[in-house]
């Protein structure tokens, strides 16, 4: 979604008082990065407001399908996820990342002795996870 607002507005006027929403996603640093091409290629903005629109054969889950999948997305800073939320009256409880995915989802992901992914020289986050509570 282009606007982040109206989602953190949404999700405010769901929440009863003394309610939580959380959420675990990847960092838009991830999303930075163009995986189509052989190595990554850094291609698309942190705060990011044209789409982004991405097609191939595959998908996520099986990369081997013949499927020709179609992805449209727009990327959001941290800044501009945390302030929907907070803008829409709700208190930001903590934020956290990680340099760890619990699956392989990008390219050249390493496995670890825990079985989760990072990248091969960690030098960025891959998710975040927040949580924010109406009072």
């Amino acid at each position: 979604m282009p606007d982040l607002k109206p989602w953190g507005k949404m999700i405010a006027e769901r929440l009863r008082q003394g309610g939580s929403f959380y959420m675990a996603e990847f960092h838009p640093i991830v999303w930075m990065f163009d995986y189509l091409d052989v190595k990554p290629v850094m291609k698309y903005g942190y705060m990011q407001d044209e789409v982004i629109y991405e097609e191939y054969e595959g998908t996520y889950a099986n990369t081997d399908s013949k499927m020709v999948s179609k992805e449209y997305g727009w990327n959001h800073g941290l800044s501009e996820v945390i302030n929907a939320l907070t803008e829409a009256g709700l208190h930001l409880d903590y934020l956290k990342e990680h340099d760890e995915s619990p699956y392989n989802v990008l390219p050249n992901l390493v496995e670890t002795d825990s079985g989760m992914y990072v990248t091969k020289d960690k030098l960025y986050p891959l998710i975040f996870e927040l949580k924010v509570t109406k009072f």
